[in-house]
């Protein structure tokens, strides 16, 4: 196993040179953001992804997990949802999406990511342009939250904890929190 140093300042073309040893590794401001995945975490980040990919209209893909460049950041969101094919693929042709292609970004709080995945990441998200943003809270019950970017900020639509439509790209979609267990 060798060791990482987390403490320098980091580039994302340097992102490339890290292990591919199943942990998340996010870019913010120069600093590297280092997460390992639950595995309960992941399978309703994929199991919404599912409901989200058998719902999505023509031109829209759904892919969990995803490395999206936000300028010289790095971050990877549970689930992406995006046009396709891209209509403004970013210059580097490993790594094409941007922020622009981008329709919904997902976001499953878990207790090593909340502070992010309430705070920073949704104003990230916002001055990116991305048009819609939800967070799915796991703890103490399930809810998710869904925003509508309206004037550069997000705006909450109503808290779903169980079955109901939520605003998403193509308009809006049938969720079934309760089928994320199945």
């Amino acid at each position: 196993m060798s060791a990482v140093d987390v403490a320098r300042t980091w580039t994302r073309s340097e992102l490339s040179l890290l292990p591919d040893d199943g942990l998340r590794y996010e870019l913010v401001d120069g600093n590297l953001v280092v997460t390992p995945p639950t595995q309960r975490h992941q399978w309703w980040g994929h199991a919404l992804a599912e409901q989200l990919r058998g719902a999505a209209s023509a031109g829209w893909r759904v892919v969990p997990e995803l490395q999206l460049p936000l300028g010289e950041d790095l971050r990877i969101p549970d689930v992406v949802v995006h046009r396709w094919p891209l209509r403004h693929p970013g210059p580097d042709p490993a790594n094409p999406l941007g922020p622009t292609d981008v329709g919904l970004l997902v976001e499953v709080v878990s207790p090593r990511t909340r502070k992010a995945d309430r705070f920073s990441k949704p104003a990230e998200y916002a001055a990116a342009g991305i048009p819609f943003f939800w967070r799915l809270e796991t703890e103490p019950d399930r809810v998710l939250h869904a925003f509508v970017l309206r004037d550069g900020a997000y705006v909450p639509s109503p808290a779903l904890t169980s079955q109901g439509r939520v605003p998403c790209p193509w308009g809006d979609v049938l969720v079934d929190l309760d089928a994320l267990d199945r």
